[in-house]
């Protein structure tokens, strides 16, 4: 495996080839090879003139986790890898020294303010040593951004995806880079009003608004959700609340592809 030019197999959209890699190696081996090519250096970029651009995230983690047919992840591969973005991925070092309540205010400082060379360090330390702690603060954090940035699906899909394979540390790259490198803002969370809600009550309002439903804002909202019913996270009542009045203030909606489509089925 170690011998094969990813570069090549990209360039080539040479799909047998990847179909072998999976029969041969598995779908998170394979992951983990073409994962320099599957990140983004940065997602938003301002130039001198103030125009903005920004990049959409890929679905990547989400199919590997939610998908097992090689035809699927084959095509996922081909359809976002992209050699103009790839980057050399290195062994994440660990902070082994550090006392664990340090590494995790550490670890929420450089999400939060986008440091991703010390929040995958700070991660991977969290990860190894208590994995409740750490989908438990990064469910915090991915919470309160928008949710059609679709954070909450990616830390979904990792959490998935480390219930059937051990650490990984490419594929663990991808997730703690999109969180930390895809800037989202919190105003819906900074202000909507604290009210009482319960799981049950945001999905059914969602259920009842189709054109929030069909949309990366519906899928995205469904998998906080998940979140807060599954991560022991300390702000539910906040996120409840951001979450209602994100359906009842949305002021554009995205609409769904055809693989996000099959993913929001299975939170339904």
């Amino acid at each position: 495996m170690e011998n094969i030019d990813i570069l090549t197999v990209i360039n080539q959209k040479n799909k047998k080839e990847i179909l072998n890699l999976i029969k041969e190696n598995g779908k998170f081996k394979t992951l983990s090879l073409f994962a320099q090519t599957l990140d983004k250096r940065a997602y938003v970029t301002l130039d001198s003139n103030g125009n903005l651009k920004r990049k959409e995230g890929n679905m990547i983690l989400p199919v590997f986790a939610f998908f097992n047919d090689p035809e699927i992840l084959a095509d996922s591969i081909i359809k976002y890898a992209d050699l103009k973005e790839r980057q050399i991925l290195d062994k994440i070092e660990r902070f082994s020294n550090i006392n664990i309540e340090k590494i995790k205010e550490n670890l929420i400082k450089t999400v939060f303010n986008g440091n991703i060379d010390f929040a995958k360090k700070y991660g991977k330390e969290l990860f190894l040593r208590d994995r409740k702690a750490f989908f438990s603060l990064l469910g915090t954090f991915v919470t309160i951004g928008n949710s059609d940035s679709l954070k909450g699906l990616f830390l979904v899909a990792f959490n998935k995806l480390m219930e059937e394979c051990e650490y990984e540390g490419n594929i663990f790259y991808l997730l703690i880079s999109y969180i930390t490198k895809f800037r989202d803002n919190t105003s819906n969370y900074e202000n909507c009003q604290i009210k009482t809600y319960q799981v049950d009550d945001i999905k059914k309002m969602i259920l009842n608004n189709k054109d929030v439903l069909n949309s990366t804002l519906g899928l995205g909202i469904l998998s906080n959700l998940y979140i807060v019913k599954n991560f022991d996270i300390p702000n539910k009542e906040k996120i409840l609340s951001k979450l209602a009045f994100e359906i009842e203030n949305y002021q554009s909606l995205m609409p769904l592809s055809e693989e996000q489509k099959q993913i929001l089925e299975l939170f339904l």
